[in-house]
């Protein structure tokens, strides 16, 4: 699973997102840390950088964020935040908004199935799940 060539492939789309899709356990935190360290990017914690922004401010802070950060790519792998019981968001159309402007690597807790993609939300009401044929991003499944 080679991440870099995944982004490569990236660079002209109009959505710029790679999520790195496993069940707990399976190696995606692994993964996008091994990218980490042979790229020099690091890896954000959104649920440490927002801890206490509101979920309707958070793309507001979060194009803020980037507005000041020079790395070519964007990596994530802690997000709770963006999912949170009380959050308004919808997770893959924050992702996808965000990598109109940069390249997003995300960890995403979930699998993939009959055209679906699930992510599995422990701290959420219910999964979320989306159509993987409508989505415009790339993967890499763990």
């Amino acid at each position: 699973m080679d991440i870099s060539k995944k982004v490569d492939e990236l660079q002209d789309a109009k959505h710029k997102l790679l999520l790195i899709i496993g069940q707990p356990g399976s190696g995606k935190s692994k993964l996008i840390r091994k990218y980490s360290e042979e790229t020099g990017i690091p890896i954000l914690d959104l649920d440490k950088i927002f801890t206490h922004t509101p979920s309707d401010q958070l793309m507001h802070e979060m194009q803020n964020f980037l507005s000041t950060y020079h790395q070519k790519v964007l990596l994530l792998d802690n997000k709770k935040i963006l999912y949170a019981k009380d959050s308004s968001i919808d997770l893959l159309a924050f992702l996808k908004e965000l990598s109109e402007n940069i390249i997003v690597v995300a960890t995403w807790n979930g699998k993939i199935e009959d055209g679906q993609v699930f992510h599995f939300c422990k701290d959420a009401p219910e999964d979320l799940i989306y159509s993987v044929d409508k989505e415009d991003f790339k993967y890499i499944l763990c």
